[in-house]
């Protein structure tokens, strides 16, 4: 006797049913609109390339993350994709080399981590996100900041912010201090966890001048609004963290400029993403939820390991962690069945095929009752489905040329001749939407 296949899923991935995967769409769909209203343009990468292609751009920490096997054909490895952002950098170097700058390109796509589950995200998790490449100046940065609120606001979300710093700000500390790179990992990791006797223990074998430590014990206060722009600038003594303000102030600026600056957290004492930014830096997050819904900044130099000197800036969101914050927030999506649902009790099923043909090429979407019924169970199933509207043909003591039609939204019912609804459907329907309008 055979064994039934378990429906038990490897660790670290999801299934999406029907309305899960509808509201994951929906997710996507809103952002990727946000993208296109900026001139951002879709690229799709593949899901999985040559591992040391991929290295070239992608960190020694998130290299050890990612999903690898082997090419039967070639015998070299493959990797699936951890980040798109250097799938993005590898293609602006080769495919893309000759275009005019700058380049403004959009993805939403899966990406494939070997790491535990975590707040909102598997091993397998989705990511909507924009790479703009070839502009150096605060304005690009600024972009990137303002799509993402933006984004966040298209979903309905609020009660959310966006922590804002900059790397080379740190970097400047780092040169004062004249310590090596296993030195300098220990000092950003005990500022990190916000370690007070480890960093104690470290400024006391570092020695550093009065007004470098005393900038180092005040940098996880040097949080909140404009302002700490302004108290760090009476603290700091060394050109890097200087030109670094300088550029975190003028995006600030701009933010202003867009009426968005309301949503942005000056943090100065984040020094995640050190190893990787090589400038203004950002994470969004939203009340409710414990984890960031959305991360990026600018990464100049990596366009540099693919033979491309550019300078290149980015972010993308987590989806999944975005549909934990809309249920956090009791943010609802409008799930939507068919616009129509046709309960067809005519025995040649002509009528109903040729009335679902001239809705569906008005951009409708229809489904039929296919199965033998009684009407009342055909009319519940339409409920189950979300229907907007069933459209019955051949019921029982009306004539044939007649269709009776239940607004189960208005919760209306109406007669008509199926002459009209074939002649002009959005005449006799004037309150439907075509489903592929009906979203926005």
């Amino acid at each position: 006797m055979s064994r039934r296949p378990s429906a038990q899923l490897p660790k670290g991935v999801k299934l999406y049913l029907p309305e899960e995967a509808f509201r994951k769409r929906y997710v996507e769909e809103r952002l990727l609109g946000v993208f296109r209203l900026w001139g951002f343009r879709e690229i799709v990468t593949p899901a999985y390339e040559y591992f040391d292609v991929l290295a070239v751009g992608t960190d020694e920490e998130l290299q050890e993350e990612m999903f690898k096997f082997v090419d039967r054909e070639t015998g070299r490895t493959l990797a699936l994709r951890a980040d798109v952002t250097p799938q993005v950098a590898r293609i602006v170097a080769t495919r893309l080399r000759g275009e005019p700058m700058p380049l403004r390109l959009a993805y939403v796509t899966n990406v494939f981590r070997y790491h535990e589950p975590r707040v909102g995200r598997h091993r397998e998790f989705y990511q909507a996100g924009v790479e703009l490449v070839g502009l150096e100046k605060p304005e690009a940065d600024a972009e990137m900041i303002a799509m993402a609120i933006e984004g966040l606001q298209a979903l309905g979300l609020s009660a959310f912010q966006v922590n804002v710093g900059h790397a080379d700000f740190f970097r400047g500390l780092l040169e004062e201090l004249k310590v090596d790179r296993g030195a300098a990992r220990e000092l950003q990791q005990a500022l990190r966890k916000k370690d007070a006797s480890e960093l104690d223990r470290l400024l006391q074998e570092m020695a550093p001048p009065a007004a470098t430590e005393e900038l180092l014990r005040a940098l996880p206060t040097l949080y909140g609004r404009a302002d700490v722009v302004e108290r760090a600038g009476r603290l700091i003594s060394n050109p890097r963290s200087e030109r670094a303000l300088a550029n975190l102030a003028e995006v600030h600026r701009l933010l202003t400029v867009y009426g968005l600056a309301d949503s942005v957290i000056v943090d100065l004492g984040e020094v995640r993403g050190f190893d990787y930014y090589s400038g203004v830096n950002f994470e969004g997050y939203v009340a409710g939820l414990g984890a960031e819904v959305c991360g990026g900044g600018r990464y100049d130099h990596l366009l540099a390991r693919f033979g491309a000197p550019l300078p290149a800036t980015g972010f993308a969101f987590d989806v999944g962690r975005l549909l934990l914050a809309m249920e956090a927030q009791q943010v609802s999506i409008p799930l939507a069945g068919p616009d129509f649902y046709i309960i067809d009790f005519t025995p040649d099923k002509t009528v109903a095929l040729s009335l679902s043909r001239r809705l569906r090429a008005l951009g409708f979407a229809v489904a039929r009752d296919i199965i033998t019924r009684g009407l009342e169970d055909s009319i519940e199933y339409a409920r189950g489905l979300r229907a907007g509207t069933i459209l019955v043909l051949g019921a029982p003591e009306r004539r044939r040329e007649e269709v009776l039609a239940l607004d189960l939204r208005a919760g209306t019912e109406r007669q008509h001749l199926l002459s009209v609804i074939l002649e002009d459907p959005l005449a006799a329907f004037p309150a439907a939407a075509p489903q592929g309008k009906s979203h926005g």
